[in-house]
């Protein structure tokens, strides 16, 4: 299969602190692979170089075959790769709707001088933005609830929003920091249910990061171990499970 994200020999100081130590891996393009490991081992850290938020103190990123070390966050989300956070971070007193329009903002086909005359172009890409951002709240079982304003949520809702968020920018791959934090059983199915969707249907790669080991196990096609800033073992979920303790 084809490579789409990799890390190769990644290392992540802060001062006198390695938070990631040579670390390398691959994500194969149309997978869910989970990055797990305990609090501090560099799971974060990991997702936060990808994205652009610290740039590797040595090492490399690649995706889709091209450096991204180094690059700013909004061009690597112009690449196609976005993310959802490990505490939601939303627009509280926004609608649920607009909360998704702003994950669009690197797609909107029209300029800031058709906005301000509201040139039939602007009407237009609005329109088609009303209609993407239905499909997308109905993707993740918010579709009846346009309106209601994020903070009036439950938790998970607001990180199913933060996910349609993410899709709103037609990412080809996501990284997801801890989605199923907070979750009960019942939830943690739907989610599970949602992201085999997002890649079996939509064919988006996912890099998964939780702690919840029944959404690692029950969706990943791979998983990389980290502890202390280093993996430690790689393989299959059959494999990785038969290694913990």
């Amino acid at each position: 299969m084809t490579v789409q994200l990799s890390l190769v020999d990644v290392t992540v100081r802060f001062g006198g602190l390695t938070a990631v130590n040579s670390v390398s891996l691959d994500v194969e393009k149309g997978t869910i692979h989970s990055l797990i490991g305990p609090n501090g081992a560099g799971k974060t850290t990991v997702i936060n170089t990808v994205t652009g938020v610290y740039s590797p103190t040595a090492g490399d990123v690649l995706f889709d075959g091209k450096s991204i070390a180094g690059v700013p966050p909004e061009k690597i989300c112009g690449l196609g790769l976005t993310r959802t956070f490990q505490n939601t971070e939303l627009f509280g007193d926004m609608s649920v709707a607009d909360n998704v329009r702003l994950g669009m903002f690197r797609i909107a086909p029209y300029s800031i001088l058709a906005a301000a005359l509201w040139l039939p172009t602007a009407l237009h890409a609005e329109s088609r933005i009303d209609e993407r951002v239905a499909e997308l709240l109905e993707l993740v079982g918010l579709g009846d609830q346009w309106t209601t304003e994020a903070r009036y949520l439950p938790f998970a809702k607001m990180r199913r929003l933060e996910l349609a968020r993410a899709l709103a920018a037609e990412p080809k791959m996501l990284l997801l920091d801890e989605p199923a934090a907070g979750l009960r059983a019942g939830e943690i199915d739907e989610l599970n249910g949602v992201l085999r969707m997002l890649k079996d249907k939509l064919g988006i790669t996912i890099l998964l990061v939780d702690h919840v080991m029944p959404v690692v196990m029950g969706v990943s096609d791979r998983i990389t171990v980290v502890n202390f800033g280093q993996k430690i073992a790689e393989g299959a979920p059959q494999d990785i499970g038969r290694t913990r303790p």
